[in-house]
């Protein structure tokens, strides 16, 4: 049996929230009121690349990363997917309000 929903943890922030497998998870952070850094949300400007601590993404991208980067755990949370619960160290995040 499948979740339905990941537990995305944004380490900064110090917020947890809950975000679908057909959801981004830039806009699951929004949703619950992580002010996160992005321009393009497409994944080709890498404004929003941040750092995969723990978990799986499914991530389709349009040149804003390089492989080293990936190969060092960055991702672009704008047009990644959770595969599994996932604790993120977003770049530049602070709680909203």
């Amino acid at each position: 049996m499948s979740a339905t929903t990941f537990a995305v943890t944004f380490a900064r922030a110090g917020v947890t929230t809950q975000c679908r497998p057909d959801e981004f998870i830039l806009n699951a952070g929004e949703t619950a009121g992580v002010a996160l850094p992005y321009s393009c949300r497409e994944g080709a400007c890498g404004t929003c690349k941040s750092k995969l601590v723990s978990g799986q993404v499914q991530m389709n991208h349009k040149g804003g990363i390089r492989q080293r980067e990936i190969d060092r755990g960055l991702i672009l949370i704008c047009c990644s997917h959770p595969l599994s619960d996932l604790v993120i160290e977003e770049a530049g995040a602070r709680t909203g309000s």
